[in-house]
């Protein structure tokens, strides 16, 4: 395989990485700013605050899921 080739695989392989990891570092941004509105004294924002966590829980799962087939194709 030519060298340009497998530059170019290398770097398509480390955005795809990149994609899952900057995902899963918006969650964890997003369950953070959720946080303060579980501590906020209206129901109606520690319900949405609530709903919101576990919205970005299961967005980071099925991406961490992804992420990992993703690894185990490679190999």
């Amino acid at each position: 395989m030519c060298p340009d080739l497998l530059m170019l695989n290398l770097f398509k392989t480390n955005l795809a990485d990149m994609k899952y990891l900057l995902k899963i570092l918006a969650v964890i941004i997003v369950i953070t700013y959720a946080l303060r509105l579980i501590n906020s004294q209206s129901d109606l924002l520690v319900m949405g605050g609530l709903a919101i966590i576990g919205a970005s829980i299961y967005l980071l799962v099925r991406d961490l899921n992804h992420y990992l087939n993703s690894l185990n194709s490679e190999i």
